[in-house]
This record gives C-alpha cells, structure tokens and sequence, in this order.
C-alpha cells in the first residue's frame, strides 16, 4: 500500500469506533488478536499473498482500537464516584488539576480527587471532577492543594433525541463529577501546592499572553485573539460566535491547524535566516510546536496540526519526503493511541475530515480554476481551492452536527481567515516581555484587525439568506457522499469509477425507496422532557407533524432551543405543519419562540387569549412576521388532516381584551386526537371547574392516551373526568424535584387506584409512544446504560 500509515490509523479507528460493541468482549477479543498475530506470522514464513496478510492484519487492529477504546473508559477500583451519596455533600481533598478557566466572572478547573470523606468514613480515591468556584470565594492555581465541602454529582445521560450527552462528553475526558464552590465556607483548607514543569514553564507562558492581551483592550477582539492564541474559545462573546458560525468561519475561533502552520513556517524560516543548519533549525522549530501545543492544552486538532509538523520536519532532515496521506495516518494514530476517546469529538473528526480532502482535492481544484499564473494565482487560486477542498468534505459533518450551512462561508472564509492570524497576536507578546511601549502600539493594530474580522462577519451574517437550518442528513447522504470521493482522483478514477457509481445508485436507491416500501405506518407521539412545562409533538405516517407547545423559556434557560429544536433536527424535520399554543403561560408557549423563529411553521393556533405578557406579545410578533397562518380555535372545531377535534375552551372561558374569566390555565385548549380506533387526550393546564363542560362530550372524551393536565396537579385529574376519559396510560409533564411538587402523591394514587399505566417525564425523560391498528406501544426515548 502506498499510505500503510493512514489505512492503519483508519481501521484502528473503526475498531475505537466498534468498542461500544465488542468491547465488552475482552477475553475474546484477545484471544482473537493472538490467533490473528500467529496467522501473521504463519503468513510471513510461507509466504503467503500480500492482499491475505493485509486483511489479517486489518483484522488486527480493528481488534487492537475495541480494546484500547474498551480500555481508555474504564475506572480504576477505587473511583471516587462510586462512593457519592444521593445529592449530599462530602469533604473532597485533592488537587487543581488544569489551568482555572474564567467563564463569565466564575472560575472552573480540573480537580483531581485524592481522599473523600463521606459520612466520617474517609477513603483514599482516584478520578477527576470538574469544580466551578463561584466569583467571591476564591481562585484556584494550578497546582493547589485543597479540601472542599461540595456536593459531586453526575451529569444525567440526555431526556430527550438529540440532546447533546454532556455525561458522556466528560468522560471521553476523563471526567466523571461535577460541583460547585459557592461560598467560602465550604473551603475547608487550601495551600498551594508543588512548583512542577508544568507550573514553572507553561502557565507562566499562557499568563504572558493573557496579560499581553489584556492590558490595552477587551471585549471581542481580545477573546478572539485568546482563542487563536491560547484556545479560550469561553472568552469569546456569544454575539461573535454566532456571527462566526453564522459565517462559517467558526474553525478561527480555537486554535486551528493554518495557526500551527502559521507558527512552524514562522520559526523554521526565521531560523534559516539566521543561517542556522538544517538539521537544528527542524529540531528547533519541533520544539517549538511542542511547546505551543501543551500552551494551548493539547485539543486534538492542534495535536494533529502539531504531530504532522514534526513528521514532515522529520522528513526533511531525512533520506525522502514522507506522503501527506502518512503523515496525517501517523498523527492520526499517535493522538487515537494516547486519547482514543478523541476520535468521537467534533473537533477531531473536522480536523482529520477537513486535512484529509485539502491533500486529495487540492491539486484537481486548483487545476479546475481558470487562474494559472500571477498574484491571482497564489493569492487568490491557492487559499480558494483549499477553503472549497475543506469545506466540500466536512459538509456533512457540519451539518450533521449543527444542522447549519453558511452559503457565504467560502467567501468569507476568503476575507476573515486571513485577518485572524497569529503572526501580529505573537509579535505583541513578544513586544510585551521586552518593551511593552512597543505592545501597547501593536494591541492597537491588533484591535483594528480583529475588530475589522468581527465587522465583516456581522455584515456577511446580516441577510437572512447567509445561513440557513437543514435537518441532519440521513445515512446513506454520508455514504453517497464517500462513495464519490475516489471519483474526483485521477489515480483512483480509473480503477474505482464504475464501483462508486454503482454504490452510489444503490445508496440513492435505498434512501428512496425505504420510505415507500417500509413506510412507517404508526401514529409517532413524543412528550419531550422540557422540565417544569410541557411540549408535545406529533409525526404522522404521511409526514404532517403538530407540536402542542414549547416549554419555558427565561433568562437562564431556554428550552425551545435546547430540547425541541434540537429533537426536530434528529429526527430530520425542518417543517412543522401545525404548532399550538395551549395557553399564554410561561412554561407552554416560553420555548415556542425559539421554534417559531428558526423551523418553518405552517399553521399557529391557540384559545385566542388576550395576552400581556412579553412572551405571549413577541410569539404572535413572530406569527405576524414571518406570514404563519394564524387561528383561534374553540370547542367544536376540527385539526383538519390530523385527526384532532379541539374540546375546549368554550366562550366562556376566553377573553379577547382582558384576563381568563376563569383563570389561564382554565382557557388552555383540549385537543383529542384520533388515530386508527385509538385516541389520545392532550389537555394543556385545565383544572377541575372545566369538568363539567368537558364531561358534556360523552363517550367523545374517552381516550386511550391522557397528557396528565397541569403537570399532575391536586387541582386536576378528578376521579370523575378520570372516569369520563377511561385511559389506559397517562403521561405526566413535570420537572425533577420541581418546587410545585408535581405530580400530587394524590393525584398518582388514583391513577393506579384506577389502574392507569403512568408515565412520568421527570422519572423516565422523553416518552415515545407509537399508536397503530389500536396496539399502544409507550416507553422512554432514552435507554439509559
């Protein structure tokens, strides 16, 4: 093979991948990787084909990545989390573990836990937590030793499809707790701690270039030029982040490969001036990316960026060149030996995606450009083609991931990139350590070229055509998409054409044809867990959806934008037909803002409720706005298409210029929905004075399904409504240890009094529930393990 290194890193990669599966497997899969090694050598002796070792050899080291990634999660005996009571507080002795990171006056760190102390049992442990000192206590340096009073707690797995699994992105870092410092009080003992390597030489660095930076300017230009420099992405604002990924130059915000390559070219050619051999000047200019590597702590694109710097300054001093493909298949191999959990974060993946199309698009892109000559072709031709070569290939990455594309991207990539450099940010610390007159001019020049980067981006951002959501593309786009990669080479056009063709028209084929010969033919029900507040969503099998409100949004939290839209972009909808707003409370219709503004939206209903507040105003805003169809509904009128016949409210319980009569939640709208034969009841807040109206429907009320109305509370559920539904399972909307105390023990208790099957989001998170032919099938969304 002519790139042995890369084919070895990728099916390493895959056997990373493939641990979850096989790696509980241990024992078998070593006793496999042995018998594969003897077949090896067996094939060496008699000479066996090469194309036959090759497959042996893959074989190999799938298996060898399942046990390294198999290996890299697992926690030693002693873990201190295995002995953490039930949201209770310990004492925790140990060190600081990383360099505090500032994030919004507060301080978070690495500690690395030594001795727990949990109901006066004292016990020598291992493992990390991450600790958030708030702003008032105090402010960790690496290196302390402390003795906290915290509560460690875990973070839970996700509630609800798409949510991002905090937990689990913790512990592919070696974390495994969270806490929190809130006072001073719970610092029990604190002193500083050893004066290693690492706190003699790198921190003092990484201190230079904060104070550098700060002494003469802040704001966004002074966070963007921290996360270059250093990989402070938090010291970013939210507003230039948005702009950034709006743009689709969000890469400049950490520190990237082009900065590692900014930062080798920089020392190697200034070493050369220097007149210093060739040999020295690549050991020199290896240090130095080792060096900027542990500054900004090691993420893996800046590992990789690094890695393959130092192999090709290797390749220089050596006997031939090394192929970019190996020398992107050794980096590669080196950070997924060392951090095979890496190979699941985003960043590894756009990195590796993204170096790996600029070797194999590059040379075709540049040649397919009509510029051959000139300043236009180095200045113009050349940063083109690679800005397109990374963009096409980490295309359904990005937007598997953010569910985003940035159709000024390319140009902007053109335009900002080269504004945010390293070359001027490093010139001023320089000018810092030896005469800071000289810093104060370049932060000046810093400031306009970053402040100008910013500008740009805004402006490019502006046009609500710039950027726009996508739903996240099914597998078989990926698949597609690899398959016609060989294709654009013209080493492997010839030999792989008609296979990729084929692959690809199978593929195409497949996602075609699965939707209308294994059509989903179940109604798919969805109460999302949005804490304290409710929000249903509906999928029909011919593709018309519904969603029942949003949940709450506050200054603090916002859950349309954290859980529904979020859900919708994993399950592939970018359009909802029909969106309701029960009624004007706060934790219905808070979330539905977000959804409003960012998916298309055919229909908006709701009572028709005169409303007051700030939310309620600005949803009907963004009705008016964006030309949504606008209904109020009452009782009698149907949800024509999707099987609903609205129940409630009556006149008499909406207002149209001032308050509910009867209070808001008595004016939330009742829909029952019916699907083959069986019904489901979505009630919003009703409490029990709308009982009598309700029970007017007859046998109309009856349901197999019941959304619990007000989240379960005593002021709802009354035996006799209970009894006018008759529902097989109930599904109640409620907050974890929620300050109201939903759902009543009162309530709970007749429903299994009247042996009603109950569901419970703050217990179970999501709950599915998929209706078909009169069968109900109703579990969690979310298998925890």
């Amino acid at each position: 093979m002519r790139r042995p290194a890369l084919w070895t890193v990728l099916y390493f990669a895959l056997g990373i991948g493939l641990h979850e599966y096989i790696g509980k497997f241990q024992l078998a899969i070593v006793l496999c990787a042995v018998a594969l090694v003897g077949l090896c050598g067996v094939g060496l002796w008699l000479r066996w084909h090469t194309r036959n070792l090759s497959v042996l050899f893959a074989g190999l080291l799938v298996l060898l990545g399942a046990l390294r990634g198999a290996q890299s999660l697992k926690r030693d005996a002693d873990h201190f989390v295995q002995f953490l009571p039930d949201r209770a507080f310990v004492e925790a002795e140990g060190w600081v573990a990383s360099d505090p990171e500032r994030i919004n006056g507060d301080y978070r760190m690495v500690f690395d836990v030594r001795q727990l102390v949990v109901n006066d049992t004292v016990r020598v442990v291992s493992g990390k937590a991450l600790i958030r000192f708030k702003a008032g206590t105090v402010v960790p340096v690496y290196g302390d030793w402390m003795q906290l009073q915290v509560q460690l707690y875990q973070p839970s797995h996700p509630r609800n499809p798409g949510a991002f699994d905090y937990r689990a992105f913790l512990k592919r870092r070696g974390l495994d707790a969270l806490g929190t410092v809130r006072k001073r009080s719970q610092i029990l003992a604190h002193r500083e701690g050893a004066d290693d390597w690492w706190a003699r030489v790198v921190l003092p660095v990484r201190d230079v270039i904060r104070r550098a930076i700060d002494q003469n300017f802040s704001g966004g230009p002074a966070g963007l030029l921290k996360g270059v420099l250093l990989g402070a992405k938090k010291a970013v604002p939210e507003e230039v982040k948005t702009a950034f990924v709006q743009t689709g130059v969000n890469h400049v915000l950490a520190v990237s490969g082009l900065h590692v390559g900014l930062i080798a070219g920089a020392v190697f050619f200034a070493l050369k001036m220097l007149g210093i051999g060739r040999g020295i000047t690549a050991a020199l200019t290896i240090c130095a990316l080792v060096f900027y590597a542990l500054i900004t702590g090691l993420p893996p694109s800046v590992v990789r960026a690094s890695t393959m710097g130092c192999v090709a300054l290797l390749g220089i001093v050596g006997p031939r060149d090394i192929d970019g493909g190996n020398i992107l298949g050794i980096a590669g191999l080196g950070v997924l030996i060392a951090r095979p959990q890496d190979l699941f974060d985003v960043g590894f993946q756009l990195s590796f995606v993204a170096t790996g199309g600029i070797l194999v698009l590059y040379r075709p892109l540049r040649d397919l450009m009509p510029i051959k000559m000139g300043w236009c072709d180095t200045w113009i031709a050349g940063p083109l083609a690679v800005s397109l070569a990374a963009q096409v290939t980490t295309l359904p990455f990005v937007v598997s991931y953010f569910g985003l594309v940035s159709v000024v991207g390319l140009l902007a990539n053109l335009i900002v990139v080269p504004m945010v450099g390293v070359g001027l940010g490093l010139l001023t610390v320089l000018a810092f350590v030896l005469w800071q007159p000289m810093a104060t001019i370049l932060n000046a020049a810093n400031w306009l070229v970053l402040s100008g980067a910013i500008g740009v981006a805004e402006w490019m951002a502006q046009p609500n055509w710039a950027a726009f959501d996508v739903a996240r593309p099914p597998w078989f786009i990926f698949g597609i998409y690899l398959s016609l990669l060989p294709l654009i080479h013209p080493q492997t056009r010839r030999v792989c054409s008609a296979y990729c063709l084929i692959l690809a028209l199978v593929l195409a084929n497949v996602g075609v044809w699965k939707n209308i010969l294994y059509s989903e033919s179940a109604l798919e029900v969805y109460f999302l867990d949005v804490g304290q507040g409710d929000a249903v969503f509906c999928r029909y099998p011919n593709g018309r959806t519904l969603l029942v409100d949003g949940g709450i949004r506050t200054q603090y939290a916002d859950m349309g934008a954290r859980v529904v839209l979020p859900f919708l972009k994993s399950q592939g909808i970018g359009h909802v037909d029909v969106v309701v707003g029960s009624h004007p409370d706060a934790d219905h219709i808070g979330g539905l803002i977000s959804v409003l503004e960012q998916v298309s939206v055919g229909h908006y209903l709701d009572a028709g409720q005169h409303v007051e507040s700030f939310t309620g105003k600005r949803l009907l805003e963004i009705v008016k706005a964006k030309g949504i169809a606008y209904h109020a509904v009452a009782a009698g009128d149907s949800l024509i298409g999707l099987g609903g016949l609205v129940l409630h409210p009556t006149p008499a319980y909406v207002s149209h210029s001032g308050p509910a009569p009867e209070g808001a939640n008595n004016g939330s709208v009742v829909i029952r929905i019916v699907y083959r034969g069986t019904a489901m009841l979505l009630t919003g807040d009703i409490e029990h004075e709308t009982d009598g109206d309700l029970m007017r429907w007859g046998h109309r009320l009856r349901a197999d399904i019941l959304k619990a109305a007000h989240h379960g509370s005593r002021t709802s559920s009354t035996r006799a409504f209970l009894e006018g539904v008759d529902p097989e399972v109930v599904a109640i909307s409620c907050g974890v240890n929620n300050k109201f105390r939903h759902p009543s023990p009162e309530v709970v208790t007749r429903y299994r009094e009247m042996g009603i099957q109950i569901w419970r989001t703050d217990q179970s998170g999501a709950i599915a529930a998929k209706i078909d032919r009169g069968q109900i099938d109703v579990a969690p969304r979310i298998k925890n393990n």
